[in-house]
């Protein structure tokens, strides 16, 4: 495919960096020194200029493009470029980054012509909303095209069948576990946990996740700086308490009483910093550590430390634009442990007969209304039927092949 990739920041250097290996690549920006990093690295075509100027796409001539992709820190800039561009070139499908949740409710996206949004600031905070839910799990993903879930937690359960296991870093398909394996399940009900009983301290007044559990827990918001303390005392009114204080001071911790919080949730955009102060709230004897995990580099470390990580906006970015690139109306794509694991998931409209199981690495299950079980050869299809794999990501290109013959 032909695709452009408008923003050389870090979400579009990884998005070049994956993308570029199988299809060709253009990389649009302004910076000369961003530009020079991706190609100087990448195998990609550089495209110097600005994203929001007409007369940077009329130099790629007349050819037709597959993918646009916007992915700057500016929501007008991403908006006004894939306008501009949609004008100029011409594109099949767009696909922009936003960070306004307003966005997500309205249909100003779809009317302005952009196919695909994500909304990654949401995301996060939808993702660390659901582990308050179910506090017991390490992660929860949705299964495409239905209500099963694969759900991760270090010890057996009988709440779903187990997948895989994730140990010292790497990814396995098979019912050989150990202590202290992170093991991963297909579900569907899963007990909800009365959260109200819950007591949270969440560090960094992250308004989206202030939204989505204000009222519904117990809630202590440690925020430094003193605007965004005002804006938070009047979205929660007396639903939460704000405490305008420095993240690193530990006196919070019996001063503020957070000593007894349930959960401690840390959202800096810097990994560094919210280990850190996890591994103080385990220190005064908080049970579970929510952190928002901004670079894949530390999310073995954070397993390692008991903390539990959830994707930050950067990080959710990028693999929700490669699942919306990916995905159709009948395949499905997900990633999970870290973006070491994927899931593959075709949508069965026709009776039919599976093809011969591949041999590569993996786990093959069909989902049938209310139960799920182990692919065999030859077994019959039938409309509605769910095929899901899940499988290593360097992988998955290979059976992605195979998951579409069916």
């Amino acid at each position: 495919m032909e695709i452009i990739v408008a923003g050389a920041g870090k979400v579009g250097y990884k998005l070049a960096e994956t993308l570029s290996s199988k299809h060709n690549v253009y990389v649009v920006d302004k910076n000369p020194q961003a530009l020079e990093a991706v190609e100087g690295v990448l195998d990609i075509l550089p495209i110097f200029g600005d994203i929001q100027d007409p007369d940077t796409y009329k130099r790629l001539g007349r050819k037709k493009f597959d993918i646009f992709i916007a992915v700057t820190n500016s929501d007008e800039v991403n908006i006004l470029s894939t306008l501009i561009a949609d004008d100029v070139i011409e594109v099949k499908k767009r696909i922009i980054r936003l960070k306004n949740p307003y966005f997500a409710k309205s249909s100003i996206a779809s009317k302005i012509g952009i196919d695909e949004a994500v909304f990654p600031y949401l995301q996060t905070a939808h993702s660390i909303s659901t582990l308050l839910k179910y506090p017991y799990l390490d992660n929860l993903k949705e299964i495409p095209f239905s209500s099963w879930k694969l759900f991760s937690l270090k010890t057996l359960t009988n709440l779903g069948v187990p997948i895989a296991f994730e140990r010292d870093g790497k990814l396995f398909f098979s019912n050989e576990f150990k202590e202290g394996d992170l093991i991963y399940f297909l579900g569907k009900e899963l007990p909800v946990v009365d959260s109200k009983r819950l007591k949270v301290a969440l560090f960094g007044g992250d308004i989206e996740v202030v939204k989505l559990i204000k009222g519904k827990v117990d809630l202590k918001i440690i925020e430094e700086d003193p605007t965004l303390c005002q804006k938070l005392s009047e979205i929660v009114q007396e639903e939460a308490i704000v405490i305008n204080s420095k993240y690193l001071e530990d006196k919070l911790f019996t001063q503020e009483k957070l000593k007894e919080a349930d959960i401690v949730i840390t959202t800096s955009q810097k990994d560094e910093e919210n280990i850190v102060k996890s591994l103080e709230a385990k220190e005064y004897g908080v049970k579970k550590c929510i952190a928002v995990n901004n670079e894949n580099r530390y999310y073995d470390l954070m397993h390692k430390l008991s903390i539990t990580p959830v994707r930050g906006p950067k990080t959710t970015a990028y693999y929700d634009i490669l699942e919306k690139i990916s995905s159709t109306e009948v395949i499905g794509e997900k990633h999970f442990c870290g973006g070491r694991g994927s899931v593959l998931v075709r949508k069965i409209s026709t009776k039919a007969k599976l093809p011969k199981l591949p041999k590569t690495v993996g786990s093959f299950w069909l989902l049938r209304e209310e139960k799920a079980e182990k692919l065999k050869e030859k077994m019959e299809l039938k409309e509605g039927d769910l095929i899901v794999v899940f499988t290593l990501s360097e992988l998955e290109e290979e059976l992605k092949r195979w998951i579409l013959k069916i």
